[in-house]
């Protein structure tokens, strides 16, 4: 089996491109040949894969590199493919149109993340076309599978089911290095791009709130984006710029992540939020926004940690108050978190997506 990775860009702090490393990696410790192929040139730093270089980005970039896959599919013998995102699962059905290549084409992220400016008519269109012949579409969640499946009612017995590689030795590992220097020995964290779609703003503005009726741990925020400067800025005109420290991308953000007292994701949309699975494999307590798709399922409909109304302020804020209440009720046993988050680890996800291929 040789199963080929295409992708639009390759990130290194982007949480699809962590999933999909540790995805490949389970695939390799299970004998099978991995390759990846990344259309705008971006490399895969993973050790044991070689990376194939597409056509570059646009509308003459796609092109191209429909061209170059489909000549990698022929010359490496490429017997399976999984796409991720939309460029390179378009990309991707063109390229293997007439091929024997078994297709598996995913959707990481929630429909209306105005992230990307896709209407849900094209989108419509593109899964519609996706699903023609004998290929399969996987979300990374089961609200998301069920949002697709509405999207193109069709096609629903194709659109399947499986969880994101997350948890890994690795992943455990690493988490045991030593903290940062400079930060402070209490604190909550959060963790992610900045970008509108996070509610990094609203996380400030929240945090603003519940500090005035409560002496709280200082917040660590850990990751870049566009957004850097006016999230900066807004901390200093509520005045807890002194309060919130901004760490930029790290590679290895689990030691943080595995002391933090609480952990909050405070996003408007979410597929599936990796760092919430991350914090509860290390044993964090976890506050999130109850986005359409993911945290609620995640967190089994607030068994697993607290969930509260996307895009209030007033009711994150009151959550992270509860959280200094009743720090218990955040922290389920370690068992009920092992039982969870079995489906999440890499091997796991492998089997779910061996099964697709094998339907």
């Amino acid at each position: 089996m040789h199963i080929l990775f295409t992708l639009k860009d390759f990130k290194p702090d982007g949480g699809l491109e962590r999933v999909q490393q540790r995805l490949a990696r389970q695939f390799l410790n299970d004998g099978q040949q991995v390759s990846y192929f990344v259309m705008n040139g971006d490399t895969a730093d993973d050790e044991g894969a070689v990376t194939l270089k597409g056509g570059g980005s646009g509308i003459v970039g796609l092109l191209k590199s429909v061209r170059l896959l489909r000549r990698i599919i022929r010359r490496e013998g490429v017997t399976h493919l999984i796409a991720a995102k939309e460029q390179a699962n378009l990309c991707a059905w063109f390229a293997t149109l007439g091929s024997p290549c078994k297709v598996i084409y995913t959707r990481h992220a929630a429909l209306d993340c105005s992230e990307q400016s896709i209407s849900p008519a094209i989108l419509r269109l593109l899964y519609g076309l996706y699903l023609c012949g004998n290929d399969q579409v996987v979300a990374v969640s089961r609200g998301l599978r069920q949002a697709l499946a509405d999207l193109v009612p069709w096609g629903h017995r194709r659109i399947r089911y499986c969880p994101n590689a997350v948890v890994t030795e690795q992943l455990l590992n690493a988490a045991q290095t030593p903290l940062l220097t400079g930060l402070p020995t209490e604190f909550w964290l959060g963790v992610g791009r900045l970008v509108e779609p996070k509610g990094f703003h609203l996380l400030l503005d929240a945090y603003a709130m519940a500090l005035d009726s409560a002496a709280l741990p200082d917040l660590v925020i850990i990751g870049d984006g566009p957004q850097l400067v006016a999230l900066t800025t807004q901390a200093h005109r509520l005045g807890i710029e002194d309060r919130v420290h901004f760490t930029g991308f790290l590679s290895n953000p689990y030691p943080l992540i595995r002391h933090a007292r609480l952990l909050i994701l405070s996003s408007f949309h979410e597929g599936l939020p990796t760092v919430l699975i991350e914090a509860l494999a290390l044993g964090t307590p976890v506050l999130a926004c109850d986005c359409d798709t993911g945290p609620r399922e995640l967190l089994d409909h607030g068994r697993l940690g607290q969930l509260v109304k996307v895009n209030d302020v007033s009711a994150l804020a009151e959550g992270m108050l509860r959280s200094l209440v009743s720090p218990g009720q955040a922290a389920p046993s370690p068992q009920v978190v092992a039982d969870a988050i079995r489906q999440y680890t890499s091997q796991y996800a492998a089997q779910a997506y061996y099964q697709v291929w094998n339907q």
